[in-house]
């Protein structure tokens, strides 16, 4: 799975190193730029995510595509709100992997232990119950 952090990597190594240095991060090895940024995110915070985020290849055409409202948004959008905070593209959860944190999917497999642990209990008791039948 490719991550934002090596989409710029690749697309922006040159900016990528740049933005390290900026944050007094020394790169010693340009090949693991994406590991780097990822580690720079994980201990800055997440204002180093949205200066990352400014610096992004596609920035303008993905803030063009976000920025129109949908037809359901703009049927929705004339609630009287003051903050619509949720529509924020700037917000950390909408970007997937974007923490820098490396145990992001700790959740998933944990769930896929347990879910690997019900089915081979289920084919022992299983194999059990075919051997006693015999």
């Amino acid at each position: 799975m490719t991550t934002v952090y090596d989409y710029i990597a690749k697309n922006n190594p040159q900016g990528a190193k740049s933005f390290c240095e900026s944050y007094g991060y020394q790169v010693t090895n340009p090949r693991s730029m994406s590991q780097n940024l990822k580690t720079l995110v994980n201990n800055e915070g997440e204002d180093a995510l949205l200066s990352l985020m400014n610096m992004h290849p596609d920035k303008e055409f993905i803030l063009e595509i976000f920025s129109k409202p949908t037809e359901k948004e703009e049927k929705t959008s004339n609630c009287g709100c003051k903050n619509n905070i949720g529509n924020s593209p700037y917000l950390l959860e909408h970007f997937i992997n974007a923490s820098g944190r490396q145990n992001d999917n700790s959740e998933a497999k944990a769930l896929a232990t347990n879910t690997n642990t019900i089915i081979f209990a289920s084919c022992l008791v299983l194999a059990v119950a075919i051997i006693f039948k015999k």
